[in-house]
């Protein structure tokens, strides 16, 4: 009788252990299954937020301005257009400067929004 018993308590012992792993490798593919169902919906959500600001940023440049950007002249940073003072991309910060050219003598221009000023670097190093 004690031989079956310890032969009954063996087998539980292994019947346990086997049910363990199994409830672990399912747990595991249930939480991976989980896992890439929240990455594929971050991904559709992300993928929407770029094209609405995608949108925002072609509608902020849709002012009326024929843009001229390109070269810096008269102090106003280089990726900012030139009748408008707009910038080609909105910048980092709180601020969407638009900029304005100084009547100082050195060429440099403030943004009318924040107050920010722009010195060229090639100007301010001389």
């Amino acid at each position: 009788m004690r031989k079956f018993f310890f032969i009954g308590i063996l087998v539980l012992g292994v019947v346990a252990g086997v049910a363990y792993f199994i409830w672990k490798i399912v747990s595991a593919l249930y939480e991976d299954w989980s896992l890439g169902k929240d990455v594929h919906r971050i991904k559709v959500e992300s993928a929407q937020r770029r094209a609405q600001r995608q949108q925002e940023e072609a509608a902020r440049l849709d002012n009326g301005c024929a843009h001229a950007f390109g070269h810096a002249l008269g102090g106003f940073p280089p990726n900012a257009c030139r009748k408008c003072g707009l910038e080609r991309e909105r910048p980092a910060g709180p601020c969407d400067h638009v900029w304005r050219r100084s009547n100082e003598p050195v060429p440099c221009s403030y943004c009318e929004k924040c107050g920010r000023k722009y010195v060229s670097p090639t100007i301010r190093d001389l």
